[in-house]
């Protein structure tokens, strides 16, 4: 087996470990999406009972409970916040892997195109070889002759 098939063997395994990252790539963007999602969700639904509270003229009893409501509302938004920060540090993470892979197969593809650049020049070395011994056996039987 030609060093250039045995490094397309290598080409082709970490072509299918990139793709694979990638898939997570792309798993978790989508992850990230539906974090930001929620929490834009989140922050619009704390915004709409901030501006009802403003209207309604609630009595102390029920603005306590109300700010309660609100606060645990809050608490919510943090949270998600916090899971949004996670899902952004795993997309950062996941893209740096997609990076490495991505730098990882394109040197080995370099690679094998330098074996089959140095095996084509082998070929043709050998190629003109035979074609000069052929030329100086067809001219030393002429010269017999």
């Amino acid at each position: 087996m030609k060093k250039s098939q045995r490094m397309q063997i290598l080409v082709d395994v970490s072509k299918r470990k990139e793709d694979e990252v990638v898939k997570m790539l792309a798993r978790d963007q989508t992850r990230l999406q539906q974090d930001q999602q929620k929490l834009a969700e989140l922050k619009d639904y704390a915004s709409q009972y901030d501006q009802q509270r403003n209207l309604l003229g609630l009595s102390p009893y029920l603005t306590t409970n109300y700010q309660h409501f609100v606060d645990r509302v809050q608490q919510a938004i943090q949270q998600q916040e916090t899971q949004v920060r996670r899902s952004q540090q795993q997309v950062d993470m996941t893209m740096k892997r997609w990076q490495d892979a991505r730098a990882k197969t394109k040197g080995m593809d370099w690679l094998k195109e330098k074996s089959v650049d140095e095996e084509m020049r082998f070929s043709d070395r050998q190629e003109q070889k035979q074609i000069d011994e052929f030329a100086s056996r067809v001219f030393f039987e002429r010269m017999k002759h």
